[in-house]
C-alpha cells in the first residue's frame, strides 16, 4: 500500500490539558479511501489466517546527510519479509511514542504494548495489539535502546 494513502496519528496516554489517562498508547493509520478498498488491500497482502504477531513494525531513518529526521514507518509479514505498507514520516514522533508506550508500561505495571488501528473514513478496519516496534538508523543499524523489543524477543 502507498503511504501517501495514509495519515500518522498518535494517541499517548494523556487527553489533552485533562490530566486523564487515555489507556494504551495507540498508533493510528487513517486510510484515504473506503473501507471496503482497505479491506481489499490488505487481504491482497495478508494471508487470511494471519494473527497479530505476524505483522511486525518497524521505523527506518532515511539518509542523514539530506539534514531531516524523515524515515519509513513499515509494517511487514514477519513470515514473508513482505511490506505490507510504508509510510513516510518524522522520526521525532516515532520516538516520542516509543517513549510514551515505556511511561505507560511503568505506570501500569504492564507490558510495554501498544494499538495499531487501521481506519477507513473515520471506521477501524483493523487492530493490532503490538510490544514490538524495531528502530533502525539509515544505514540498517538497530537501535535497540529506541526500540520496543519485548524480554521474550531474542534478536
Amino acid at each position: 500500500m502507498q503511504g501517501d494513502q495514509f495519515t500518522i496519528g498518535f494517541t499517548t496516554t494523556g487527553l489533552a490539558g485533562t490530566g486523564a489517562d487515555s489507556g494504551q498508547p495507540v498508533l493510528r493509520l487513517a486510510f484515504d479511501g473506503s473501507r471496503d478498498r482497505l479491506q481489499e488491500l490488505l487481504s491482497e497482502r495478508l494471508p487470511d489466517d494471519i494473527n497479530e504477531e505476524a505483522v511486525d513494525v518497524s521505523f527506518r531513518g532515511l539518509s542523514p546527510s539530506d539534514g531531516t529526521d524523515e524515515g519509513v514507518l513499515s509494517l511487514s509479514d514477519r513470515v514473508t519479509g513482505a511490506y505490507v505498507l510504508e509510510i513516510k514520516t518524522q522520526e521525532e514522533p516515532i520516538l516520542e511514542f516509543v517513549q510514551a508506550v515505556r511511561e505507560y508500561a511503568d505506570r501500569t505495571g504492564h507490558e510495554a504494548a501498544y494499538r495499531i488501528v487501521m481506519q477507513a473514513n473515520a471506521e477501524t478496519v483493523t487492530v493490532f495489539e503490538k510490544t514490538l516496534l524495531l528502530v533502525y538508523d539509515a544505514n540498517g543499524t538497530l537501535r535497540r535502546h529506541a526500540s520496543l523489543i519485548p524480554s521474550d524477543i531474542e534478536l
